[in-house]
């Protein structure tokens, strides 16, 4: 804790002295329209705060961007307030404004992400009803969707916010945010430390995060978990199918192991996909067993015949995964639309060696 001398003390209590009553008049009538002059001296300044503020946005959310749509969007919802205590530099109330609207941005991120049912939701909202973004913070950091500074800068804010609301002058004096000599200490000091605060990059930064914890960036099907389930096992198993297994190192050797590597694979599918994907994918299973015994015992004919109804039972396969994920139409960043294997090389293989 910084040490504050008798004689700093004694400095900061003449300087609110006079800045408080010698310079302004007691009246309360007198003294409102003090305030109100004061008012009308910091909206003086105006184009200069919005300049600083737009450059601002401007750098990190470029104009006509993707990024700035977002940005656009939700400060409209709900930064009009923190735009007006900008404006009037009220920076005290700011601060609490900004970190009251990113705890709650974060905590109603934790209700979207983590229940996976209606139950599940209610649990949760009860669970955190009474937790601050200092209680939650760390979570974003650990599913990845922040970084190390932006976990800092989450605590900073709320320290400097609690020292605010709290008028705890030491907390606000020696916060990183505010830039000061930590050594004010009147609960009235606050004030004018923090109107000496450009709190314009800390408009840009709290929405940055509130953009990232919200995951309002990300396609809406992860923030559910079933689906996003079935995106993970979809994607990485349609490389397979397509592929009719022949790549697989069972394949190759010939190996009884085969089938109950497919069996595994396709039994994560049952277990979240559709009805009709499921009885798709035992059709499929069915076919391509099959076909893995006709190329075994080198049935040329068959396995053709047999590869000829894959073209079709895949496409069937893939629309239903994509119905599965509620894309309307093919959306190649969630399910990319492979080729059927080329088996005439298989059919090589096998022909020199039944030659043998």
């Amino acid at each position: 804790m910084a040490k504050v001398n008798s004689n700093s003390k004694e400095k900061e209590a003449k300087q609110l002295l006079t800045h408080k009553i010698a310079d302004k008049p007691l009246d309360v009538r007198d003294r409102l329209h003090a305030i109100v002059n004061d008012i009308e001296k910091s909206l003086k300044s105006k184009e200069e705060k919005i300049s600083k503020l737009t450059k601002e946005i401007d750098e990190k959310y470029p104009p006509q961007s993707t990024s700035r749509g977002l940005y656009d969007a939700i400060s409209a919802m709900t930064f009009d307030t923190v735009h007006s205590l900008y404006l009037l530099n009220n920076n005290s109330a700011l601060i609490i404004e900004l970190q009251g609207l990113l705890e709650r941005f974060c905590l109603n991120a934790l209700s979207d992400l983590l229940p996976i049912n209606d139950i599940a939701r209610s649990i949760i909202e009860d669970a955190f009803d009474k937790k601050t973004l200092k209680d939650i913070a760390e979570y974003f950091k650990m599913w990845n969707l922040w970084d190390d500074e932006d976990l800092i800068f989450a605590l900073e804010l709320t320290k400097l916010r609690n020292g605010i609301a709290h008028k705890n002058a030491e907390i606000v004096s020696r916060s990183k945010l505010v830039n000061s000599n930590g050594q004010s200490r009147h609960m009235e000091s606050i004030h004018t430390l923090m109107a000496k605060v450009d709190c314009s990059v800390y408009i840009v930064r709290t929405m940055e995060l509130i953009i990232k914890a919200s995951g309002l960036a990300s396609p809406s099907f992860i923030k559910q978990p079933r689906l996003y389930a079935r995106y993970q096992i979809y994607t990485s198993l349609i490389g397979e199918l397509y592929n009719l297994f022949l790549d697989n190192p069972y394949a190759q050797n010939e190996n009884p192991l085969l089938e109950t590597y497919i069996n595994e694979r396709l039994a994560k599918v049952y277990i979240i996909g559709s009805e009709e994907l499921v009885l798709q994918l035992k059709k499929y299973r069915e076919k391509v067993l099959l076909f893995h015994k006709a190329l075994e015992y080198g049935k040329e004919e068959e396995s053709l015949k047999l590869y000829s109804e894959f073209e079709d039972l895949l496409t069937s396969i893939l629309q239903t995964m994509r119905k599965d994920l509620n894309v309307d139409f093919p959306n190649r960043e969630m399910i990319k639309k492979q080729s059927l294997i080329d088996i005439e090389q298989y059919l090589k293989i096998n022909k020199e060696r039944f030659r043998q």
